[in-house]
């Protein structure tokens, strides 16, 4: 099974990022049989992207064939996209650090991804729209 957690400067001991996207580095964890096997720190390709970075840090997620992918939230287009990959999502409390959220996740003790509110664009609230005055 591969394992990918958002972090910072990566490793077993780097705490698990919040961010998802924006996260500066993956830590990939290989678990073979519930012992890790291999790990190895890489740059999120998306991080200093303008626009898009979830999608793409999502996408080289699905490209490294991982199984799982471990961070504080998501923003939902990399939600979506990881989910119509099929990739677990579960989401790590900011104190927890790499080895400690793997060993968790393998345990069963961390809950399904929590998703950060995407932008407003309207037309989802109640008012009487422009020019209508309500009347």
């Amino acid at each position: 099974m591969r394992i990918i957690v958002s972090t910072i400067n990566g490793g077993l001991d780097d705490r698990v990022n919040q961010t998802f996207g924006r996260t500066p580095t993956f830590t990939i964890i290989d678990v073979e049989n519930g012992e890790r096997v291999n790990v190895q720190v890489v740059q999120n390709p998306g991080y200093s992207q303008p626009r898009g970075a979830g999608v793409t840090a999502a996408q080289f997620c699905i490209d490294q064939g991982a199984e799982v992918v471990i961070a504080g939230q998501f923003g939902p287009n990399s939600y979506g996209v990881l989910q119509t990959a099929g990739i677990r999502m579960v989401s790590a409390p900011p104190t927890m650090i790499v080895r400690e959220a793997v060993e968790a996740f393998l345990r069963g003790e961390l809950q399904s991804a929590v998703t950060s509110p995407g932008r407003h664009v309207g037309g989802h609230g109640r008012g009487m729209g422009r020019g209508r005055g309500g009347q």
